[in-house]
């Protein structure tokens, strides 16, 4: 049955330094929106502020503005002025870069952003996720290093008084069983977990080179990982439901070589809908219990309910932390 087609995406960008301006349609843009609380930004702990000096035309002359910091007050004028800063950040940062209202009078009111690599590709862009029509954005920085923001006005013949301001903060660790090092046991008996992969990373796939493995998809997503201390003949039946994305639930043997130690998997809905397992252990072992997404990067609250139904009860059965070391 024919469920999806993975689709490559090309296109091209051009970034223009030389004019650094952001043009759009007028007729192409919202006339209304609904406007954001400023306490919806999360924490803003402003260290200083730092005024605009020009000339911050351009990447080359971009001003230093510290993570924490605020660029105001800070004016685009003339028409089709941007003004460009800049600032360090570790990989794997959370960045928020944003623009608000300041001042009384003469305010620019309308925004829009782009975040630069240091080479001057575009990493990312915003319009109107800020209050009213400012822009915000959140980006994780991908390498240690300089990063440029540049602020503009939305049109061509805008000018006035804005706000800028850059935020970092450390990302949410992965969790305890982000890897088969730390995955957590399942036991004999009723299974009903729930949890979260936003904050685990891609380190499994049951994609065997060359095949559809054993889901019948690649899952490059967020994944997480239990163990089941299984005996021959014991049985496993579950249901995972990714609630953000499209989930694919599989079992393997060997973490060093998921494609080709997978011997269940499941990947036969979309996002939100549930997976379903079943698994009769053929032999007694260890075996490990990813829950994964299709997509890459994807991720998100799950619920992991079923049946563990075990045969043979070993003496160790329900003591997993003491063979823990053993097995790894």
């Amino acid at each position: 049955m024919t469920r999806r087609y993975p689709m490559l995406l090309a296109a091209a960008l051009a970034v223009t330094l030389a004019l650094p301006t952001f043009a759009m349609a007028a007729a192409d843009k919202e006339t209304e929106k609904n406007e954001k609380p400023w306490s919806a930004l999360g924490p803003n702990q402003v260290l200083a502020d730092v005024a605009e000096v020009e000339p911050n035309g351009s990447l080359a002359t971009a001003q230093l503005l510290d993570c924490g910091n605020t660029l105001r007050p800070a004016f685009m004028t003339p028409a089709r002025d941007t003004d460009y800063v800049k600032f360090t950040a570790t990989a794997g940062t959370i960045i928020t870069v944003g623009t608000d209202a300041d001042g009384t009078t003469g305010q620019i009111g309308d925004t829009r952003i782009r975040l630069f690599n240091a080479s001057g590709a575009v990493l990312a862009s915003d319009d109107d996720s800020g209050p009213g029509l400012y822009s915000l954005l959140t980006f994780t920085a991908t390498y240690t290093g300089t990063y440029y923001v540049g602020f503009a006005a939305f049109g061509t013949t805008t000018s006035g008084q804005y706000k800028g301001f850059i935020t970092c903060a450390a990302p949410t660790p992965p969790p305890v069983n982000d890897i088969c090092a730390g995955a957590l046991p399942i036991e004999c008996g009723n299974i009903n977990v729930s949890g979260t992969t936003a904050f685990a990373n891609n380190d499994y796939t049951p994609l065997a080179s060359g095949t559809g493995g054993c889901t019948g998809f690649p899952a490059v997503g967020k994944d997480v990982v239990y163990v089941i201390n299984a005996a021959g003949s014991d049985a496993i039946s579950l249901s995972y439901t990714s609630s953000a994305a499209d989930g694919a639930i599989y079992l393997i043997t060997n973490c060093g070589s998921p494609g080709t130690s997978c011997v269940a998997g499941a990947d036969a809905t979309l996002t939100g809908a549930a997976e379903t397992l079943n698994y009769t252990f053929p032999t007694s072992g260890i075996y490990y219990l990813v829950l994964d997404n299709y997509g890459t990067g994807a991720g998100g609250a799950f619920t992991l309910t079923g049946t563990m139904t075990c045969h043979v009860v070993p003496a160790n059965r329900k003591t997993w932390g003491a063979l823990k070391s053993y097995y790894r």
